[in-house]
């Protein structure tokens, strides 16, 4: 992941690889045995939870399962904008 992406671009990373997790594991249901799409997912997933923890250091957690404790102690996070809000990005 290039450390250089503004939040916006890191969003829109997030966005287009669980895009692509989605798509193939549809994919798969049908094809479960076509081991070329089981690694794209398998890539696809390791680069949207390497994507989802790099934005929870830097701008609070998106999912439940990259909020640490430090989330639990102080929601200051609460008060930044919104993903989908312009001032934030």
């Amino acid at each position: 992941m290039n450390r250089h992406m503004n939040r916006r671009q890191l969003l829109n990373h997030i966005n287009q690889v669980s895009f692509a997790v989605d798509e193939v594991k549809l994919y798969l249901d049908t094809h479960p045995c076509d081991t070329e799409a089981l690694e794209y997912f398998r890539e696809m997933s390791r680069r949207r939870n390497q994507a989802l923890k790099e934005y929870a250091s830097a701008y609070g957690p998106l999912t439940i399962d990259t909020a640490d404790d430090s989330c639990a102690e102080r929601w200051n996070w609460i008060n930044e904008p919104w993903p989908w809000q312009e001032g934030g990005c």
